[in-house]
């Protein structure tokens, strides 16, 4: 593990390098690639960083079942399918994308399968609300989740209410643009209202493309922009008129 600083002095501590040369060509193109051959500027993306993390947060867990909840041009699909390939099981990735054909012209699902790793994944074409519930309906357990969809409170809030019901004890579940009010904000809630416990899968304060008093702000409130996980310790749901200030 080593730091790499900014500009601004905050500091990212790089863990894991991810073992998939198309990972390493999108990133070093800053473009992908649609099935006419078409190139397209790489854009509603995680960053290198965050994909490394997320693959060594991988590696270290051994899920068997992973769900991510946004796929784009599929980054965190790559970065989560590779780290189930180097565990060696049978190990599998259900992605939930409305927008995969729509918006991002089959590019995600195109990257996987060019990276040889089609069988170990399930891309549910619908928005978050109708597929999570179906997953819970039809039985699913999981020991994984990236939660990297739509971003405004009340999907956010959603995403991670079904994530619960899924996720077993001991599962982890990550979230991206931690920073973001709404975000942020439903993190304050898995912590008050759910059990569980934030782990460290190596990434530091993150506060780039912030001015100085922005950066003081969080800062002083914590909110880093960078990725945040948290482990499940208990499936546990409090009392009926339970409230907690969050």
């Amino acid at each position: 593990m080593h730091l790499g600083c900014y500009h601004d002095g905050t500091c990212m501590r790089r863990t894991h390098e991810i073992p998939n040369p198309m990972i390493r060509e999108i990133f070093d193109k800053q473009q992908v690639v649609d099935e006419a051959g078409n190139t397209h500027r790489l854009h509603s993306a995680i960053v290198l960083e965050y994909a490394q993390a997320l693959y060594g947060a991988v590696l270290a867990h051994r899920p068997r079942v992973v769900v991510e909840i946004g796929m784009a041009y599929g980054i965190s699909t790559l970065a989560i399918l590779t780290g189930l390939r180097e565990i060696g099981t049978h190990g599998r990735l259900i992605s939930i994308d409305p927008c995969q054909t729509s918006v991002f012209k089959g590019i995600g699902v195109r990257n996987v399968r060019c990276s040889g790793m089609s069988d170990r994944h399930e891309l549910i074409e619908s928005f978050d609300y109708v597929a999570l519930p179906r997953l819970l309906e039809r039985g699913e357990t999981i020991q994984f989740a990236y939660i990297d969809g739509w971003h405004t409170f009340d999907y956010c809030l959603l995403d991670f209410f079904y994530v619960d019901k899924l996720l077993e004890p001991g599962g982890v579940v990550g979230f991206n643009d931690a920073g973001w009010r709404s975000v942020y904000k439903v993190l304050g809630f898995v912590q008050t209202h759910r059990k569980y416990m934030e782990i460290d899968v190596g990434l530091g304060k993150d506060y780039r493309r912030l001015n100085p008093v922005r950066i003081l702000a969080r800062q002083i409130t914590g909110r880093s922009h960078a990725d945040r996980y948290f482990q499940k310790l208990e499936s546990w749901e409090p009392r009926w008129d339970f409230f907690a200030p969050f």
